[in-house]
């Protein structure tokens, strides 16, 4: 493993500085103005005359240096912004000239770049001006700046919330095994004790939420079920947190619930979720090779996955997502060719291409599982783009996470007509979210003034079950505050 020195007299951007340096680095821990690494990174800067001069040196194993100057805006809030953009791509200037590397995301570490294009046509600028912006200002591939401009090319076409709707999002966080890769705090269900009265707190923080929507004039937009696997539960619990939701439910454009784990899948409980008005949901393999689902702790099969499939469109399903994993341990490149040439079969009407993502609280980190080579999983994060394109699917949401092989990106495509609302809204971060569950987040926004403010409820579940009075109580002080 390699240690970096890191000397910079902005601490307070240590961390991003980091997150630059692991662009190139995957693995590398970093020391904070101490000396004993195997490479010192030092950043230095001056400002005269309104203009601040940046510089980062490398020694040691690697070795470079770069400088780069900016006019310091006279906003605080701009200045911190263009002051940590400053710091972050002259050492990321260093990087590449050192490596020799050409990162398909430049020298973005954000988890939304559409971001940067919204921003720039906010100042006026056409979609493909914005584009050609991003594109040179963070030395973003050609082939990533064009996935960009199609994302948020179908992005506009969807209508955005009005200010008196929200998205409702029901947690259930069980699942009947833990994936090797998740980071989720999902508890495995077990000989299933928790079920009973997490459903009862859930559904008196429904209830709750319910009048608390109604009282202040809200619409819902989407409805999303998630988790977790929400097809962890019995039918008749199912039914009981959908029944406690219907009020919304008849009410949203569209309806989503998660039935992600295909073992968890059976007739009755497809019935009760097709009962209750969903309108799409999610049958989820990640890949087709048994002995990989097996390494992962998935605990269902090829087999499963298919008559999965079979069951949801006999019930009358014409909307199913399914989620894909680039990467995955032991995966090469021809296995995950086959995974997407199995999927075509299914015929999913939209498809979401994951690229494996190894955080600290997953198992492959415990296992300290290294992540899988980069240069591979960029073939099999284009040949799944490939695949969608000849289904005639388009890219409409994007998002990044830490610690992703080859620095890649996760994307959502979909057939047209079948975007999911609820998962722009979230990316984007344009709509309020009334959230119930443990783990859940409610998010109040303001998009005009990029104000969010957030009540998160507590992630422990049994914690949840006492305190539900207190996660309600939380989402009421969230929206009686008044904004200006």
């Amino acid at each position: 493993m390699q240690i970096i020195s890191l000397f910079t007299p902005t601490p307070q951007f240590a961390n991003d500085l980091a997150d630059v340096a692991r662009i190139f680095w995957g693995g590398a821990q970093f020391r904070i103005n101490e000396p004993g690494g195997d490479t010192s990174i030092t950043h230095t800067e001056t400002e005269e005359n309104g203009t601040r001069r940046c510089r980062v040196e490398m020694t040691g194993a690697a070795s470079g240096a770069s400088e780069r100057q900016a006019t310091i805006s006279p906003d605080p809030l701009l200045e911190k912004r263009y002051h940590k953009r400053l710091i972050k791509q002259t050492l990321y200037d260093v990087m590449k000239q050192t490596t020799g590397m050409n990162p398909p995301w430049g020298s973005l570490t954000g988890i939304r770049p559409t971001r940067l294009l919204y921003e720039g046509m906010g100042r006026g600028l056409t979609l493909e001006e914005a584009v050609e912006e991003a594109r040179l200002t963070f030395d973003i591939q050609p082939e990533k700046a064009q996935l960009l401009q199609d994302i948020v090319a179908v992005q506009r076409d969807l209508t955005l919330p009005a200010p008196d709707e929200i998205d409702l999002y029901v947690g259930i966080p069980f699942c009947v095994s833990r994936c090797a890769y998740c980071s989720f705090l999902s508890g495995e269900v077990g000989k299933g004790k928790q079920l009973p009265p997490y459903v009862d707190a859930l559904t008196r923080e429904i209830e709750g939420t319910l009048q608390l929507i109604q009282e202040k004039g809200l619409r819902p937009r989407a409805f999303y079920m998630g988790g977790g696997t929400p097809t962890s539960l019995s039918a008749s619990m199912l039914d009981r947190v959908l029944a406690a939701c219907r009020p919304l439910i008849d009410r949203a454009q569209e309806v989503t619930v998660e039935a992600g784990r295909p073992d968890t899948i059976d007739e009755e409980k497809l019935s009760v979720i097709r009962a209750h008005g969903a309108t799409r949901i999610s049958i989820n393999p990640q890949t087709m090779h048994d002995e990989t689902l097996s390494r992962i702790g998935r605990r269902h099969t090829t087999a499963q996955t298919e008559a999965a499939y079979a069951l949801a469109r006999q019930k009358g399903f014409h909307h199913i997502n399914m989620d894909l994993i680039a990467g995955l341990p032991g995966e090469n490149l021809e296995m995950f060719l086959q995974t997407l040439a199995w999927s075509r079969g299914l015929s999913p009407e939209s498809l979401t291409v994951h690229t494996l993502s190894i955080k600290r609280s997953s198992l492959l980190h415990l296992w300290e599982a290294s992540l899988p080579d980069g240069a591979m999983v960029a073939q099999m994060v284009d040949a799944g783009r490939r695949e969608a394109a000849q289904r005639g699917m388009t890219p409409y949401y994007l998002y990044r996470q830490k610690h992703q092989a080859g620095n890649l990106e996760n994307v959502g495509y979909a057939l047209p007509g079948h975007a999911c609302i609820y998962n722009v809204d979230m990316m984007e971060e344009t709509g309020h979210v009334m959230a119930v569950g443990a783990g859940a987040i409610s998010k109040r926004v303001d998009p005009a003034k990029g104000r969010i403010e957030r009540a998160p409820n507590v992630s422990e579940i049994s914690q949840y079950m006492e305190r539900v009075d207190e996660m309600l109580d939380r989402k009421r002080r969230l929206w009686d505050e008044a904004w200006t």
